[in-house]
């Protein structure tokens, strides 16, 4: 169906149309006199028209398009003498309303052009006879009013097509939410248990037990990451399948894409009689921009799939560089990366090369039962590649080996070759081949999950760190500590899906709470949801960070440097001792201690409360915040703008006092220097003569006691 402006728009150029035949007429027979009379006709249709443009209202528009219609050709017809001829115009303006597609509107019209052209039969019948007999106008008419019918039933069937059309739509629209919904919810329910069982492996790992049960906790990681990984794939198809999959076109580094992919297949090749060779053109230029994630997901994939079907003999991947021509939108060079990858596995047969790039699309299941997947990664392949407006092609023959022809255009960001050479001693290692690198013991982080094994997994994991974290089964409980504010968090882990609030919904909340320190504390959601666009409705709901479930120590390091305090992040085997020396150092430089309740009891006329929650809901940062306040007096430069009458200047001086008065807690002069800045503001010079001295008075009164507060004797 045509949009209802397109349709519109056609409704005007055929009406135009047939106005024009109908001026012809008129001066052909009659002379241009006449013919710009009837030319008069078109200026209610058209100002109509443009109106119409501007309404909302389709009902409203089409009744008031036909109802213009039929004014104009029964003007013109009387202008012409052609009464005769209206039935023929009418049928043509009937049709073209059909392309709105509304029974009732059709109904309406040939209701209306009917009874005039009946009321014509008596009262024009003169005129009518000059062109036709009666007779022979009647069977016109007669058959005007079954062509109305007609056009009712078409229109009719068509608009219950429509709707089931719409029906079926909405239902698979329905289906395929509820898909994404099972998929989401198999993602949560299969990741948390498996969090469970990585992470415990993982803190197993780090126990000294003997060869034989390492391999043991070995074997129970790689198979959770085999899981993991059958899991990533059909998610990942579901993404492609509804379109949301999102290629990105960022700069990377070629060698290092590939060498990448090619550790990882290594991997794959080390228990298996075959030899990995390859053959990457040197000249391929060394920085491309395309998505680097994707290309090597395609690369894997054909890779793995090449070892996998491979008992013995070699897989040859083989990239070259195609070189294009200069975009005239961007200015950079193009061309095409060129990949092949060449194995002596079993082949393919002709009938099974249909099936290769179909979802599920395993080939001769029986034969090949023990080789895993879920037969969706090279239709992945085939959805990526043509999202990249690349191609993907296969030559096989059975029992001799397949080749897969891969060609993507990238962008090139630096021409300079690549010049790759294959680092042979790099070799890639599922298991952890990492070691700890910091230790925080004095971090303060929360950890929010309402599943209990989790929760003893992440604090479990956290203590590897140095550090023992807090923890909360709910989103409420999260909310409760951050609004009380008793201990000052560094960072908050929140889990995302939870009964009655999850992680989203309790993290708007804290947002929403009042200071800064509900503001800026870090939040990092942990998902075991892996639904393409979760990640942004992490960070539209105020989180700064996410990391997947299960939790995997390296994963966890990162985002740990990330945003624990870089004060708080010390080199592994550093001394208890010595982070407490370096503490009360670091203390030490940033102020001279005193006592804090001694302190709060003489800062007379501030709300403290305020003021510490304005501080991230640090007493010490507050307490820097006071000092810097006292050293930074306004009283002079606002007395010297006051003497010169000088308004403007003396309202920008007022709003900083202001400002910096509401940050600190001294809500009285900060009322009283925002009333002077409206004052300067609206030109008020009396109000700025009347209160300017009080205001200055009490200001500088406040300055005097903080200088006495933290730079003289109590």
């Amino acid at each position: 169906m045509l949009p209802f402006r397109t349709n519109i728009i056609i409704f005007i150029i055929e009406f135009l149309c047939t106005v024009l035949l109908q001026i012809v007429y008129g001066a052909s027979v009659y002379g241009w006199e006449v013919a710009g009379m009837v030319a008069i006709g078109l200026l209610p249709v058209l100002l109509v028209s443009l109106i119409s443009l501007n309404i909302d209202n389709e009902s409203v528009v089409i009744r008031c398009l036909y109802i213009s219609g039929i004014a104009t050709f029964y003007y013109m017809s009387y202008a012409l003498h052609t009464q005769g001829t209206l039935s023929f115009f009418f049928l043509a303006l009937g049709v073209t309303m059909t392309l709105f597609i509304r029974p009732q509107v059709i109904v309406e019209y040939f209701g209306i052009t009917t009874a005039i052209l009946v009321y014509m039969v008596f009262s024009e019948s003169k005129i009518i006879e000059e062109f036709f007999d009666r007779q022979l106008y009647v069977t016109f008419l007669t058959m005007y009013a079954f062509a109305g019918v007609t056009i009712f039933f078409v229109v009719n069937s068509v608009k219950r097509y429509q709707m089931e059309m719409e029906e079926k739509n909405e239902i698979a629209r329905e289906a395929l939410e509820a898909k994404s919904n099972f998929l989401a919810n198999m993602s949560h329910e299969i990741r948390t248990p498996m969090n469970a069982i990585y992470g415990m492996a993982e803190l197993l790992e780090e126990r000294d037990f003997d060869k034989k049960e390492k391999e043991y906790i070995a074997t129970i990681k790689r198979s959770s990451e085999n899981l993991l990984s059958i899991i990533n794939e059909i998610l990942d198809f579901s993404k492609v399948e509804a379109g949301l999959m999102r290629i990105a076109a960022e700069p990377y580094q070629f060698n290092s894409m590939v060498q990448d992919v090619i550790t990882i297949i290594e991997f794959r090749v080390k228990d298996k009689l075959i030899q990995l060779e390859c053959n990457i053109d040197r000249n391929i230029p060394r920085e491309l921009i395309g998505d680097e994630i994707r290309i090597k997901q395609i690369l894997i994939n054909i890779l793995n799939n090449a070892v996998k079907f491979t008992n013995q003999g070699t897989v040859t991947l083989t990239i070259n560089w195609r070189g294009g021509n200069v975009s005239v939108d961007h200015g950079e060079d193009l061309g095409v990366l060129c990949i092949s990858v060449k194995d002596t596995g079993i082949g393919i047969s002709e009938d099974d090369l249909t099936k290769l790039f179909t979802a599920f699309g395993q080939i001769n299941t029986k034969k090949n039962r023990n080789v895993e997947g879920t037969g969706l990664g090279l239709a992945i392949c085939k959805e990526l590649t043509d999202a990249m407006g690349g191609v993907i092609r296969v030559d096989s023959v059975l029992k001799q080996g397949s080749t897969f022809y891969v060609e993507l255009p990238q962008k090139v960001a630096d021409p300079l070759p690549c010049n790759f050479i294959r680092d042979e001693d790099t070799i890639y290692m599922p298991t952890r081949d990492f070691q700890i690198d910091f230790i925080a013991p004095t971090a303060k982080v929360l950890i929010v999950d309402d599943n209990k094994v989790n929760r003893q997994v992440a604090w479990e994991l956290m203590k590897l760190f140095g550090f023992e974290a807090t923890l909360a089964e709910s989103g409420e409980e999260a909310i409760d500590r951050v609004k009380k504010h008793l201990i000052s968090y560094d960072l908050i882990f929140m889990d995302h899906m939870m009964p009655f609030m999850d992680g989203v919904e309790a993290t708007q909340n804290i947002r929403q709470l009042p200071g800064e320190y509900a503001r800026k504390v870090p939040i990092v959601a942990l998902t075991a949801n892996a639904i393409n666009g979760v990640e942004q409705q992490f960070i539209d709901a105020g989180m700064n960070d996410y990391i997947a479930k299960p939790v995997k120590i390296e994963e966890l390091q990162k985002l740990l440097q990330k945003w624990l305090p870089r004060h708080k992040q010390f080199p592994v085997g550093t001394s208890l001792e010595e982070i407490e020396d370096i503490c009360n150092k670091q203390e030490e430089r940033d102020w001279k201690r005193m006592s804090a309740d001694m302190i709060l009891e003489h800062l007379d006329g501030i709300d403290t409360d305020t003021g510490i929650n304005n501080c991230a809901g640090s007493q010490s940062v507050y307490f820097e915040v006071l000092q810097t306040f006292a050293t930074s007096n306004l009283a002079n430069v606002l007395n010297m703008y006051f003497e010169k009458e000088d308004l403007e200047n003396y309202s920008v001086t007022a709003h900083s006092i202001k400002g910096a008065c509401k940050n600190i807690g001294a809500h009285d002069i900060a009322d009283k220097a925002y009333s002077l800045e409206r004052a300067g503001k609206r030109g008020d010079i009396a109000f700025i003569w009347d209160h300017h001295e009080e205001m200055v008075e009490e200001y500088t009164a406040m300055i005097k006691m903080l200088k006495k507060i933290f730079f003289g004797n109590l």
